[in-house]
């Protein structure tokens, strides 16, 4: 995979406590890492902070995977 899901593997590793193995791009936050809602925002923040990039709370309410998250801070990335 790319570098960028390699940055995104490792944050939500770090903020849900969880081994990077587990993480693919098809991993639901909710049902497959264990993810609530306190999760997700503090998830949202290490990733806006970390990547350079601005997810506003309804986009983020969106995310049902990683897939989801990589692919809006993807699109972010290239369009500055």
């Amino acid at each position: 995979m790319d570098e960028l899901f390699n940055q995104i593997q490792k944050l939500i590793a770090e903020k849900l406590e969880i081994d990077e193995s587990k993480i693919t791009l098809d991993s639901s936050f909710r049902g497959d890492l264990g993810a609530d809602s306190l999760d997700t925002y503090e998830l949202v923040y290490a990733i806006e902070e970390e990547l350079g990039v601005s997810i506003p709370d309804e986009k983020a309410n969106e995310f049902e995977t990683v897939r989801d998250a990589y692919n809006f801070i993807k699109a972010e990335k290239e369009s500055k």
